[in-house]
């Protein structure tokens, strides 16, 4: 069907006016305070977890002490560690940085120390 259809007609601009205008350079890139840090550049990341984390059908519980909610779970290096409300941290090799990537919301913050984001996400 668009074999048959007539080509369109192009129409010519009145005299004096120009094809093409010259375009104004407009520098879009955002202002430092809003730039977000990229991934080289930010030593890890971290969610709270609330709720038990389930993993190939059993709940993860600290080695330590037992917990087995309210986490923090680290995103660094590749790799993924877990720390419970007392303080305790664990490498939970059964995650990695994909399922860290898909069950992360977007960065809302980030910070200097590790001290300052646990302050942040309340631990």
């Amino acid at each position: 069907m668009w074999q048959r259809m007539p080509l369109p007609t192009p129409t010519m601009p009145p005299p004096g006016v120009q094809l093409s205008e010259p375009v104004a350079e407009v520098d879009d890139f955002l202002p430092p305070d809003l730039r977000v840090p990229s991934h080289d550049e930010v030593a890890g990341r971290m969610m709270p977890w609330l709720r038990p984390l389930v993993l190939d059908g059993e709940v993860v519980t600290c080695a330590e002490c037992g917990a087995y909610r309210d986490w923090i779970i680290i995103s660094t290096q590749d790799e993924i560690w877990l720390r419970c409300r007392a303080g305790h941290q664990q490498q939970e090799r059964r995650l990695d940085t994909a399922w860290y990537n898909r069950n992360s919301a977007p960065v809302d913050a980030t910070h200097a120390t590790f001290e300052d984001c646990l302050r942040h996400l309340g631990h």
